[in-house]
């Protein structure tokens, strides 16, 4: 009976140490997705940050060119008193949301690249533990051959 029972011991056993090892591949190949994936977001959330920059930076162009309109329409100097007080204040105010936006870019880079990079990690070790998983496979086949 024992003869009967080696070949389909060996068959089984190599059959499920293949089977662990490509399901830590797969698991693998869905942590490098779920890295890839999370870096694209990343730089899509900094392109958004990015464009508000360039939007602040839109506005206080138009502001200025409204405050110089207003100031020259009204015979007043623009650059001095109280336009030129109103154009330092917009400037001063869009130049904090302008650099908060700059920041916010790196800001979700960065933390795109850490969550990619935790989720390489993930994969790195599913693939480890599914090696680990296989040659305990393989022992516990030999040690149940040596049973036999």
């Amino acid at each position: 009976m024992s003869s009967a029972v080696t070949p389909l011991l060996i068959a089984t056993t190599g059959l499920k140490a293949y089977s662990q090892i490509q399901e830590g591949k797969a698991e693998d190949r869905m942590y490098d997705a779920k890295a890839s994936d999370e870096i694209m977001k990343g730089r899509s959330e900094a392109i958004g940050y990015k464009q508000q920059g360039a939007d602040v930076l839109r506005n206080l162009n138009e502001n200025f060119a409204a405050i110089i309109a207003r100031a020259s329409a009204g015979g007043v100097d623009a650059t001095s008193g109280s336009a030129a007080t109103t154009a330092l204040f917009g400037q001063a105010e869009a130049a904090g949301e302008y650099f908060t936006a700059a920041d916010n870019a790196i800001l979700a880079e960065n933390q795109a690249t850490i969550q990619a990079d935790q989720y390489t990690m993930a994969g790195d070790e599913a693939k480890r533990s599914a090696r680990v998983g296989a040659l305990t496979t393989l022992a516990s086949g030999a040690f149940q051959y040596g049973q036999l």
